[in-house]
């Protein structure tokens, strides 16, 4: 009678959490509970598609989710997408693009104020006009279609692209090509200077639209080394 009672009252202490587990015999000891499902960290996918107002991962470290991404990726290249992916939602990205956003800003208000301020190539003022104009435009057109992409949940790759933005970025390669004869053909005889030449253009008009223009070559540049790495090392752990 005193040995049941003595199990009853220690199996009533287990399960209340109060006592020691009890010892088995020959040596053998009891398996670890598995975390319960609500303390383990968030996947991937869960990390990147939470809205906005969610809570964040209980991590909550970008190196944590770049070490899930790389567990659940399946080759570099995979690796690579989704910590593109993760990047995007920092806060460094999200400067960048504000960045990018007063570049066009800038453009405009360089072209409007300097619009008769350059006899030598009068179209250089209304090249950055038009490109500023455009490319706030476009950059209005591609943040809203990410919000709906990410508001209905739908993978960029699937989602179907704006055919209005497709045509502003035709028209601004169109536009950009025309800028680089107007900006490289006066480039040795240009003459900031003195304003009353018929071979003047302001300085901060000009040698801002030239340093843009070739700050996209040297993007474009670096984008091409990226990729290049990318493919050898992809062929590498292959």
């Amino acid at each position: 009678m005193m040995m049941m009672m003595t199990k009853m009252a220690t199996t009533n202490d287990v399960e209340s959490g109060s006592g020691a587990p009890p010892s088995f015999p020959n040596g053998v000891t009891a398996l670890p509970v598995p975390p319960d499902a609500s303390e383990l960290p968030p996947t991937y996918e869960e990390a990147v598609h939470s809205q906005p107002g969610d809570a964040p991962p209980s991590y909550a470290s970008l190196f944590g989710e770049i070490q899930e991404a790389r567990r659940e990726s399946g080759g570099f290249v995979d690796f690579l997408k989704k910590l593109l992916v993760l990047l995007a939602g920092t806060i460094g990205c999200t400067i960048l693009l504000g960045l990018l956003m007063a570049v066009p800003v800038a453009m405009i208000v360089l072209g409007a104020i300097n619009l008769h301020d350059c006899p030598i190539q009068r179209m250089i003022p209304i090249y950055l006009l038009v490109f500023g104009c455009f490319g706030i435009l476009k950059n209005i057109i591609s943040l809203y279609e990410r919000y709906k992409n990410h508001r209905e949940n739908e993978s960029e790759n699937n989602a179907k692209q704006n055919p209005l933005e497709v045509m502003i970025n035709c028209f601004l390669l169109a536009w950009f090509i025309a800028g680089n004869y107007w900006i490289y053909s006066v480039h040795r005889a240009v003459n900031m200077v003195d304003p009353s030449s018929e071979r003047f253009c302001d300085p901060t008009a000009y040698l801002f639209a030239f340093w843009v223009t070739t700050t996209a070559y040297i993007f474009v540049g670096l984008l091409i080394i990226c990729v290049c790495c990318t493919a050898f090392c992809t062929s590498v752990t292959t």
